[in-house]
């Protein structure tokens, strides 16, 4: 028979047991709940820092893109190196220079003193190629602050040193221009005293040797005038002293003047065959243009067409003209239009020939056509050079604007 008291000890145990067990399960399944929600909060955290990350990812793949389109755009070369001098990147600009695939560029550094850079930024400068070149050379700092690699920026500076060249020449021109028209007026006078005195000889000269030989002297005193009015005209801007000039005057005048200068060419040249021919001019006109100005504009084309003709070898046979015509263009321009059968403008040239100091010619200077040119555009006119069949042809307008008829009872028209 079962003692009561043993009876009730071993249920009071049991029902202990069980209650630990469960209490022990209930922290269990609370513990497994709370390791759940923290693995979800885990879970999402995760997902949030990837999504970030993508999205960092996707930032950086932007700017690199961004960069690399930058670098690719520059015209200076950008060439990065590692400490020992391997390639890492090198932008298109730097074709220009040896590639990895070419051989090092580190001989070509050491050789410009641009190789082993030094720990600061630095600039300096060479020449390469026929090319001008300033270098910036930036050291990356790493972690620990020592370069993980170098930057070098290569910039063509080529045009830069060329205009600097430029400005330094045109320095010296304009203080050769300003010495060159001081020389000019100071020659110019003793030219026209000479001018002046050899005209009175020649007037009152009895035999035809003297005025043979003072016919010579008259047309080089126009050629040294002519080059001395050249270099001052080169020398200035020209500034137009306007008046009225009556067209027949004017161009009886023209064709005196070179009437002689091409009867002394053909006596020292021998050259008989060699003759001026000027052609009638239109309806009277009262022209508003520098009297002196187009006078010397019209005596550079003339001379440069008898020198086109004395340039002629004697076995050129045939008689050789040098031609003065007047006109009036379509738009009712006025024409002067100088011609020669001389030598020619070769075609290879002939877009140059209005160029300063472009000339063909071994003692020639270069300048009578672009003062022709500069004459021309101040008047608002142009000048024009074409063939003619056999001939060589300028013509020089004067615009509608600066032409007046004269009417038949001597009044002008046209508004003034």
């Amino acid at each position: 028979m079962e003692n009561p008291d043993e009876i009730v000890t071993s249920t009071t145990g049991g029902e202990a047991r069980e209650e630990v067990l469960r209490q022990a399960f209930l922290s269990f399944q609370s513990a497994s709940e709370s390791l759940v929600t923290s693995y979800a909060a885990l879970e999402k955290r995760i997902a949030d820092l990837s999504e970030a990350l993508t999205r960092k990812n996707l930032d950086f793949d932007r700017q690199g893109s961004f960069l690399e389109a930058i670098l690719k755009s520059l015209s200076g070369g950008v060439l990065v190196l590692t400490p020992g001098g391997a390639p890492l990147y090198r932008n298109p600009a730097m074709d220009i220079f040896p590639g990895p695939t070419e051989g090092s560029l580190i001989p070509l550094l050491e050789e410009k003193g641009l190789w082993p850079p030094g720990e600061t930024e630095d600039e300096s400068a060479f020449e390469d190629g026929g090319r001008s070149w300033a270098v910036v050379r930036r050291p990356v700092p790493g972690p620990e602050g020592r370069p993980i690699g170098y930057v070098f920026i290569f910039t063509d500076v080529t045009r830069i040193r060329e205009m600097e060249e430029e400005v330094a020449r045109d320095r010296r021109l304009r203080a050769m221009g300003e010495m060159i028209a001081q020389i000019a007026h100071e020659l110019r006078n003793p030219l026209g005293s000479l001018e002046l005195f050899s005209s009175l000889l020649s007037r009152d000269s009895v035999t035809p040797e003297a005025r043979e030989y003072l016919g010579h002297m008259i047309t080089s005193i126009a050629s040294m005038d002519r080059l001395i009015g050249n270099l001052l005209y080169h020398t200035r801007t020209p500034e137009l002293q306007e008046g009225s000039v009556d067209s027949e005057v004017f161009i009886n005048r023209l064709s005196a003047d070179f009437a002689r200068m091409v009867r002394s060419a053909a006596r020292s040249r021998a050259a008989r065959t060699l003759t001026f021919y000027s052609d009638p001019a239109p309806a009277p006109a009262v022209l508003l243009v520098d009297e002196e100005l187009l006078y010397h504009a019209l005596f550079n084309l003339v001379s440069n067409g008898l020198e086109a003709l004395m340039g002629l070898s004697p076995k050129e046979e045939g008689p050789r003209e040098l031609r003065l015509e007047t006109g009036q263009g379509p738009a009712g321009e006025y024409l002067f239009i100088v011609k020669d059968n001389g030598t020619g403008i070769a075609e290879e040239v002939a877009g140059r020939i209005f160029d300063p100091f472009f000339t063909t010619r071994a003692k020639g200077t270069g300048l009578g056509l672009s003062i022709v040119h500069n004459i021309a555009v101040a008047h608002g006119g142009e000048i024009r050079y074409f063939r003619d069949g056999a001939w060589t042809a300028f013509s020089l307008s004067i615009p509608p604007g600066r032409v007046h008829p004269v009417l038949a009872n001597g009044n002008q028209g046209g508004e003034r």
